[in-house]
């Protein structure tokens, strides 16, 4: 079936979710944690200066999608403009591309599910060698009054419909793994609903969308609940992960110099394919009536994963050659130099996982890990076992 993959060997951590899946899909191979690139800000002339860096080169575009984009589209006549749309450029066209789309409504009950896959036509053809079946935003802010409220978009009936019916649809004539979503918004009685009907439909590639939360506490305790559930049904080694719209910091402070990483953390959540960062909306003021200047947001947005602490720190303060500088400043310069530092420091756990049988003692080594919140995520990521003398 379209929506599992082959996998040639699975190797888990005893003390967490890390773990190592070998398998192949078309012609991407995957051996370790592999680190994405992100379309939207990658041209050709950068791409081409970290080319070699990257073992797999997958390019992902992530979009958020409104009934209004859909109409757009699908009126549409300009080919580059649909491309555009996609965040895709002809020099891709010989790379891995996924499109992962987050819709921002209903589409069972606000929208015509017909012209939602006309459009998905499109996602399909620029997809190779998978697909992934748009993720649902269940929930979002409206302002009702003078007040935001939080609304409910989709109820898990409605979006467990709405993935059955794309899957058929796309499996029509299919050549494609397709991947099914998971929202990390659903609470844990109805994820473990969801993953349960996703195992009874064979549905083993799953793209978990953290529409652009960190990872934390909260986030690791329903991952876990859904790995706990895949594995009581023994189908554990036979799933594959992919996880995307990772917000790249735990938190982020404009006058702080370095700040937490959350996306090198990914990976030691249970993912094996690590898709773009996704920043939350940025706030329009630092404090009453100050909003922040465009100038500084961009040198604190500009900063640079050191993987030797898995801290995240600003460009100005971190690199000493003014040309340097300069050039990683740039946005396209300094996503993909991120990229490279990720995927490069998930082949630094991987090696040392299979020499060594666990990832903790590195990790633990880490010290961003052992400072924040005084090593209570630490602790959260390798859950410590509780003797029996213990309770007494």
């Amino acid at each position: 079936m379209s929506t599992v993959i082959d996998i040639k060997e699975y190797i888990p951590d005893k003390d967490s979710e890390f773990n190592i899946r070998r398998f192949k899909v078309g012609k991407i191979k995957i051996e370790r944690p592999t680190k994405v690139l992100d379309a939207k800000t990658t041209s050709l002339r950068v791409f081409q200066n970290y080319e070699d860096d990257f073992g797999v080169e997958i390019f992902e575009s992530s979009i958020y999608v409104q009934p209004t984009t859909i109409e757009r589209i699908l009126k549409e006549r300009d080919n580059e403009a649909v491309a555009n749309h996609f965040n895709f450029r002809r020099w891709m066209k010989e790379y891995n591309f996924a499109v992962t789309a987050t819709l921002q409504f209903n589409p069972i009950r606000e929208y015509n599910l017909k012209k939602v896959q006309r459009y998905l036509r499109y996602v399909y053809e620029y997809s190779n060698p998978f697909v992934f079946v748009p993720n649902i935003k269940i929930e979002k802010y409206r302002k009702i009054g003078k007040k935001n409220v939080k609304v409910t978009i989709a109820e898990l009936k409605d979006y467990i419909r709405f993935v059955d019916k794309i899957v058929e649809f796309l499996d029509k004539r299919n050549s494609k793994t397709i991947f099914v979503p998971i929202s990390l918004r659903f609470g844990i009685d109805d994820l473990v609903r969801l993953i349960n009907h996703y195992l009874q439909r064979e549905y083993k590639c799953l793209w978990i969308d953290f529409e652009g939360a960190p990872v934390s506490e909260t986030r690791i305790a329903r991952l876990r609940v859904i790995f706990d559930e895949i594995e009581d049904k023994e189908e554990l080694e036979n799933i594959v992960v992919y996880a995307t719209n990772i917000r790249r910091e735990i938190i982020s402070n404009l006058a702080d110099p370095k700040s937490p990483a959350s996306d090198v953390l990914t990976s030691l959540i249970g993912a094996n394919i690590i898709g773009t960062n996704r920043e939350p909306p940025r706030p329009q003021e630092t404090g009453k009536g100050k909003e922040i200047d465009r100038k500084e947001l961009l040198k604190h947005k500009a900063r640079i994963l050191d993987p030797q602490t898995y801290y995240y720190f600003k460009v100005l303060d971190y690199i000493e050659d003014e040309k340097t500088r300069s050039i990683l400043l740039r946005k396209d310069v300094n996503t993909i130099e991120n990229a490279k530092r990720l995927d490069l420091e998930f082949g630094s756990q991987a090696h040392f996982f299979l020499d060594n049988g666990t990832i903790k003692d590195y990790v633990s080594s880490k010290p961003m890990l052992n400072e924040y919140k005084s090593g209570e995520l630490l602790s959260t990521l390798f859950p410590r076992e509780v003797s029996l003398s213990e309770w007494y």
